[in-house]
């Protein structure tokens, strides 16, 4: 008896949350996916990067020059964390000083990682294996041997 007044609330509930739950239509939830790709590019002559974060009376770590691409990872008003795409470092740049790439640098940028005309010194190292070789890394263990105190097998009659 007790119960039945709290079942419409619990309906209510359930109703609200479900309602919450569809993100997919929703023009306020933001996808990761898409804002985690974008690629951008410092727009001023020299831009302070700082490894974690800026702080007061701290020089930055080094300076990223005009129309260095980087991803972006975390938009903010005052610093947004980057990626710088050719070293792969992680960092905050002011939001002001970056801007998004055009297309015509993202193009460059992905034929830049996957040129296959480019010179081996180029390229990063791929590290080869061969089974067949003859280097003892590859050579597998030896099987293990019974342990020496146990007394010789029974002779089989």
């Amino acid at each position: 008896m007790k119960y039945s007044r709290l079942l419409p609330a619990a309906a209510l509930f359930a109703i609200c949350l479900a309602g919450c739950s569809n993100t997919k239509n929703n023009p306020l939830v933001i996808s990761t996916a898409k804002r985690d790709a974008k690629l951008f590019v410092v727009t001023v002559e020299s831009a302070a990067f700082f490894r974690r974060g800026p702080q007061t009376g701290r020089e930055p770590d080094k300076t990223l020059l005009k129309e260095t691409v980087v991803r972006l990872i975390r938009p903010s008003f005052g610093y947004s964390k980057v990626e710088v795409v050719a070293t792969g470092e992680q960092g905050y740049v002011a939001s002001e000083e970056i801007r998004p790439a055009s297309s015509a640098l993202i193009a460059s940028v992905s034929a830049r990682k996957t040129d296959p005309l480019a010179s081996p010194s180029t390229q990063p190292a791929v590290e080869q294996f061969n089974l067949n070789s003859s280097d003892p890394r590859l050579v597998p263990p030896p099987e293990d041997l019974p342990p020496v105190d146990l007394p010789p097998p029974a002779p089989e009659q």
